[in-house]
């Protein structure tokens, strides 16, 4: 496909302006090489350009809108904010891990387990995997965020942890609209198990603009459970790229819950290279006003006897979007694959758009894939049974479309956070704008 001509903008001015102010004041003589990766990162966004929807990947998420409302750097910060009110109700869900900004806070309760990327990357053997993953050439958004990023954590879980965490995105929407850059790196050791919660958080009433990439390790006989919850007020907007692999008999289970925020677009992919291992993809959408969700999703299998499974639902009401475009890609040496992939959709608004489109790409011949979505409104014969029963029609709309999405939230592991999105929903659903 022939790349778009990249056009210049008052967009990627702004963005030029604050690389040079980024680069001012970092001390490129600190870590050298990662001074040359940032410069070599922005030389391809530069040439890259910002996606636009003659991007065939971007089709149906036009960034220039969300980006016109000038989004700039964080300001240098000389004192902490409290967060408490931010983080306590969190803390029921596990450890929490708070980013201000990107930047790791104080975490002393277990360094072994957990540093600020700042500081692992002066170790080389850390350095070299930023971009093995999710390397930024042919990739604007990736390569946006290897020029800026200002922290991230790395995380390395070596055996059955049993207390999941909880990474918190904060960021600082006091002073203006912002956009944080955060790259973080992870790796279960064979034999290990996690849970981690990755959530973002708004301060202020400035926009914010979050753009994560997260690159992870999965070992042998390795289990990773993620979950993505995107709870956040129309003021929050995210651009997620999640890489992981996946070594012989590792699992994954990765469940993404879009149930607000404004922008959200979630490009998840799975690379299973070892023999028997399992990724499991989960996704709920409940969207409503203007809000557009766009999950890209990517499975790749690369070697024989390896399965996966992916289930991705929305409701959608309003004026808002949902996207779903899922890719299955099984590899000559895939043989024996087993894949399935499944989009439902129900749309409550005659305003309300839904764009779909699964994908299997196929090169070997000895493989079980399927995969198939559908679009439509509810039940009417089961409206119809529940309204005989002495509901209202609000009522009867409500429960069954909180029952549509329980099919995801009953995969989160964690029944305190469980029960948080259950509740969340079933307000959602109960409000003017939903049911």
């Amino acid at each position: 496909m022939t790349t778009p001509r990249v056009e210049r903008s008052p967009i990627l001015e702004q963005i030029a302006a604050d690389f040079a102010q980024r680069v001012e004041s970092s001390n490129g003589h600190a870590n050298p090489e990662l001074h040359a990766l940032r410069r070599q990162a922005f030389d391809e966004f530069q040439r890259l350009g910002i996606p636009t929807v003659r991007h065939e990947e971007w089709k149906y998420a036009n960034l220039f809108p969300l980006l016109a409302k000038g989004f700039h750097l964080p300001p240098h910060r000389t004192e902490l904010p409290s967060l408490d009110a931010v983080l306590a109700p969190l803390r029921r869900w596990g450890r929490v891990v708070p980013l201000l900004d990107g930047q790791l806070l104080p975490y002393q309760d277990e360094p072994d387990l957990l540093q600020p990327l700042s500081e692992a990357l002066r170790d080389q053997r850390w350095f070299e995997r930023v971009g093995r993953l999710a390397p930024f050439e042919g990739n604007a958004i990736v390569a946006w965020n290897a020029a800026f990023f200002a922290g991230g954590f790395v995380l390395r879980v070596t055996n059955e942890r049993t207390e999941p965490i909880v990474a918190v995105s904060v960021l600082d929407g006091r002073g203006g609209n912002v956009a944080v850059h955060e790259r973080h790196l992870l790796e279960v050791a064979p034999g290990a198990s996690l849970v981690l919660v990755l959530v973002q958080r708004v301060l202020g009433e400035g926009e914010a603009l979050l753009n994560q990439v997260l690159e992870g390790w999965i070992g042998e006989n390795a289990s990773l459970t993620l979950v993505i919850v995107q709870d956040a007020p129309q003021t929050a907007h995210a651009i997620t790229t999640h890489e992981l692999e996946l070594a012989r008999s590792a699992r994954l289970e990765l469940i993404t819950v879009s149930i607000g925020g404004g922008f959200l677009r979630n490009m998840p992919a799975a690379r299973l290279v070892g023999e028997g291992a399992d990724a499991q993809l989960y996704g709920l959408t409940l969207a409503d006003g203007s809000m557009l969700v766009d999950h890209h999703t990517t499975v790749e299998h690369r070697v024989a006897h390896c399965t996966s499974n992916e289930l991705y639902k929305a409701i959608l009401d309003g004026r808002s979007t949902g996207v779903f475009n899922g890719k299955i890609l099984v590899q000559p040496n895939a043989q024996k694959t087993s894949a399935y992939q499944a989009n439902r959709n129900i749309v409550l608004s005659s305003r309300a758009t839904i764009n779909t489109k699964p994908q299997l790409e196929i090169f070997a011949n000895d493989v079980r894939c399927t995969h198939g979505c559908t679009v439509g409104r509810l039940d009417r014969e089961a409206l119809f049974y529940l309204r005989s029963r002495g509901l209202s029609k609000q009522e009867a709309e409500a429960l069954l479309l909180a029952a549509f999405a329980e099919e995801i939230t009953a995969k989160v592991p964690i029944e305190s956070l469980r029960t948080d999105l259950n509740a969340h929903i079933e307000h959602l659903l109960h409000a003017d704008e939903l049911a």
